[in-house]
């Protein structure tokens, strides 16, 4: 299944940067119009997304490009060969949300990042939950997207992220290629690349 590549002038895309509810928007923006069949059009139609900044991996000088990995057509896209599946052998790389959640005594959910002295051991099990074990796996420094206050009333939308890069040693599921690694795939995060 190839992938669907959408590129659009980084002039024209910075205003949906600004947090992760905009790079949504942005991103849903160019998927097919279900005329409000479906509250969660991302999870309904299968698709998953990455965008790419001009000096990030897959981007292009001048322009914000995101990746589509879905079966449904995607307006204004470019069709680019990608492989069907993951295997054995390949180098991948996701950028994924690096959170550890966990309910305290009154039910309440705390979220926190994953800390660099346990990031390594984090990422494997990671890989691991989606049935990928990896050697010379990689994990690049954590950093934040989107407003950590929010607006006033509101929980707000952010995330503590990693790139996990790795070469696969186990493939027990292949499907991790097409539904992603991870929590935050409506916010991009989780689409694995093959390198």
């Amino acid at each position: 299944m190839p992938d669907q590549l959408v590129t659009l002038p980084l002039t024209q895309a910075l205003q949906h940067l600004t947090g992760p509810e905009q790079v949504h928007r942005l991103a849903m923006g160019h998927l097919p119009d279900l005329r409000g069949a479906s509250r969660a059009i991302r999870a309904d139609l299968g698709v998953l997304y990455r965008l790419a900044l001009p000096t990030e991996l897959g981007g292009s000088p001048g322009n914000l490009t995101i990746r589509y990995r879905t079966r449904a057509p995607v307006s204004g896209a470019v069709l680019v060969e990608a492989p069907d599946a993951l295997a054995v052998g390949q180098r991948i790389t996701a950028r994924v949300v690096a959170e550890k959640r966990h309910e305290d005594e009154r039910g309440r959910t705390i979220t926190r990042f994953v800390g660099d002295e346990e990031a390594e051991d984090w990422a494997h099990a990671l890989l691991l939950r989606h049935g990928l074990q990896a050697g010379d796996l990689k994990v690049s420094p954590r950093w934040t997207f989107g407003d950590a206050r929010g607006p006033r009333g509101t929980k707000p939308t952010s995330f503590t992220l990693r790139d996990v890069t790795a070469t696969l040693t186990t493939v027990e599921d292949a499907s991790a290629y097409t539904r992603g690694i991870g929590r935050g795939k409506a916010y991009g995060y989780g689409l694995p690349l093959v390198l």
